[in-house]
């Protein structure tokens, strides 16, 4: 007796629906791809009962006529693919002729179409995927499909839905990122007879950011623009560092306009962040990438959300190096704003000063992001196989074994110009030497690129304009010369806080963690850390499994500045400890080293930062010590300075920024 059978054309048809529907999210988002690839310019979304019992998706593309609306519920049948020579460069949202026949096998579907001139259009109403009426209707130009009673004839797969309100977040999930990808087409979505979503249409993509983001996430977000590197171009909007949120949900990647999940962009976006984000959260915003079609596999997933890229490593430096960019050219300054009380009417266009004016453009009320404006060539791009197999260590707890305070150190720089450039394979700064004349003026004790040499050391990539006849932006003077920061320390609070005042207001600087990214840049930055040797060497303790993580981390520690050798079965001799650290910092450090050792899993030149950043910790300013005045000028001097100073390596800001024009709107001197 034969025990293997065919399976009756419904039974397929569940088991493909099963693969391609999972949720009404699904149903609306292979819909609203569908009428994407018909060229519609307008779709509007109307659910009932999170899209379970009634979901309508209506637009004005192309159509169907009465001969190929029937043909496209079956299985297989697409008009987007005619030859397997279109498979390799696919550029449709659809291609797969699954979405129509797989939806209309679990539910209870009508559809209405008509194509641009056609005097009558046809209606089509299909039960579990079998036509049951195909008549002429009158309707307009364009296809409306409305699927009623999601999963009707499979009640098993009902229990696995959400809540209604759970379902509706999906679906508004689908026509958000169908929004942000195309900013040319107006959605709207209806959740249970209200409108909940509505972009314009017109094309520019910060109207969809802002209604997908709000805006208190979009006046916080700065602008990548449009880059290109690898034959691949990149764009979008990130969030500045110290905006980042407590989960991934809000990252959003696009490839050649179709929202993926990607592991590879995610990477290169937290990548472009290292150092400059709290730990503990995650960048968000809308990150886009265009490449060649053949250079990306879409049919690797029944569902079209994963991609597989024919080389990984150009789109993670793509990616990379875009974001990076636009990171380093906004100043990444939070600013203390002054909100009024909720019911009190404020001018949504207050009369700026022109600090404010210069970072943002007011449209419709809101305060636009302006373009990053300096956006360089980055050669610095950390090896991909080194950040995807690393895992951020865990935050600990400190430990402490006694000893005494590092005295406050302020740094000095050598006799030498240089200038300094990223290695990636060690992901430490190695130092090139160079004449003063070959490009580097000597201002005091810091380097600046001389005005003659400037083209030759900062390449600057022009800005993409809409404005063909519009000169390219240039850096501003600002962001070029260190030398008069304009600022004056009045003061310190709670032996913390920094205080200053310039021209547009008050200045809050936190002095160790600004101190702490100084050393730790500047360590970075060494080929060889200066050492000290101590006058007698310290015989550091440790438990058998702390002694066995300082060993497999030996080499590194080492390459961090100490001089460290075994001394008896769980004890380690230090005879030499970096020139910015405190010898009483020696037991300290070495018990934190281990635990991190202990504890993390990151690849070798994520553990040399990490051991780097140990060092610049315990040999910063101390919070809570006093500081003299001099050292509280030179230290705010040096932050302002310095562009890369704008957080601490936890991500955690170095300083805040309070306008003179939040203090007169605060003490009403202003018109609210």
């Amino acid at each position: 007796m034969a025990i293997i059978h065919e399976l009756s054309p419904h039974l397929a048809d569940l088991i493909a629906a099963g693969e391609v529907v999972e949720r009404p999210a699904s149903v609306a988002k292979e819909l609203v791809e569908n009428a994407i690839d018909a060229g519609a310019t307008r779709i509007t979304v109307e659910i009932e009962n999170g899209g379970i019992t009634y979901l309508r998706i209506a637009d004005n593309g192309c159509g169907m006529s009465p001969e190929d609306a029937p043909v496209a519920f079956r299985r297989h049948a697409t008009s987007k693919l005619h030859t397997e020579a279109d498979l390799t460069a696919i550029g449709t949202l659809g291609f797969r002729g699954e979405a129509l026949a797989a939806i209309s096998s679990v539910t209870r579907i009508d559809l209405f179409t008509r194509q641009a001139g056609a005097i009558a259009g046809v209606h089509l109403h299909l039960e579990a995927g079998e036509i049951q009426v195909n008549e002429e209707a009158g309707c307009p130009e364009g296809t409306t499909i409305v699927v009623r009673d999601l999963f009707y004839n499979t009640p098993a797969r009902m229990k696995f839905l959400k809540k209604d309100f759970t379902e509706a977040g999906y679906v508004l999930g689908v026509v958000q990122h169908a929004a942000l990808s195309h900013p040319e087409i107006a959605f709207t979505l209806i959740r249970d007879g209200k409108q909940v979503f509505t972009s314009d249409g017109k094309g520019k993509l910060l109207a969809p950011v802002f209604a997908v983001f709000g805006k208190e996430m979009t006046a916080n977000m700065i602008e990548v623009p449009r880059t290109e590197r690898n034959g691949m171009t990149v764009y979008g909007y990130i969030v500045k560092p110290h905006a980042g949120r407590p989960n991934r949900s809000m990252q959003h990647f696009f490839v050649n306009g179709r929202y993926v999940k990607s592991r590879l962009m995610q990477a290169a976006l937290e990548e472009a962040y290292r150092n400059a984000i709290i730990t503990g959260k995650y960048p968000s915003g809308a990150v886009f990438l265009e490449l060649p079609l053949a250079a990306v596999d879409v049919n690797v997933h029944p569902a079209k959300t994963e991609v597989k890229f024919s080389q990984e490593k150009p789109v993670f430096e793509a990616v990379y190096v875009a974001c990076k960019n636009a990171i380093m050219a906004n100043d990444n300054m939070p600013r203390i704003e002054h909100k009024e009380k909720p019911g009190r009417a404020e001018n949504p266009l207050p009369a700026a000063p022109a600090y404010e004016q210069e970072r943002f453009a007011v449209v419709k009320g809101y305060a636009k992001p302006l373009s990053a404006p300096v956006p360089k060539e980055q050669d610095d791009v950390p090896d991909l196989e080194d950040f995807l197999v690393a895992v951020p260590p865990r935050a600990q707890k400190p430990r402490h074994y006694g000893g005494y305070a590092a005295a406050p150190r302020i740094l000095q720089e050598d006799d030498t110009p240089h200038a300094v450039y990223y290695a990636a394979a060690d992901r430490r700064l190695q130092t090139v030497q160079s004449d003063t004349d070959a490009g580097f003026a000597r201002t005091d004790e810091y380097l600046r690129p001389a005005p003659d040499a400037l083209e030759k050391h900062v390449s600057i990539s022009q800005q993409t304009s809409t404005d063909g006849n519009k000169p390219p932006q240039t850096v501003p003077a600002a962001h070029l010369d260190p030398l008069d920061t304009g600022a004056r320390v009045i003061g310190e609070c709670f032996q913390t806080y920094l205080i200053a005042e310039d021209k547009d207001g008050l200045i809050l600087i936190d002095k160790h963690a600004a101190h702490e990214r100084i050393l730790f840049n500047k360590l970075r930055a060494e080929t060889e850390i200066p050492q000290q040797e101590l006058l007698t060497p310290v015989i550091v303790e440790l438990t058998g499994e702390e002694a066995a993580a300082i060993q497999s981390q030996l080499e590194d520690i080492r390459k961090a500045g100490f001089v460290i050798d075994p001394f008896g079965e769980n004890s380690y001799a230090v005879r030499s400890v970096p020139a910015y650290l405190d010898g009483g910092d020696v037991q300290s450090v070495i018990g934190e080293l281990a635990e991190k050792a202990m504890n993390s899993r990151a690849t070798v030149p994520d553990r040399l930062d990490d051991l780097i950043h140990t060092v610049a910790c315990k040999a910063a300013i101390k919070a809570g010590k006093p500081t003299s005045m001099t050292e509280l000028q030179d230290l705010c001097d040096r932050v302002l300075r310095d562009e890369n100073v704008r957080s601490c390596p936890h991500g955690r800001p170095t300083m805040v920024r309070l306008t003179k024009y939040e203090l007169d709107k605060l003490f009403k001197r202003v018109n609210q």
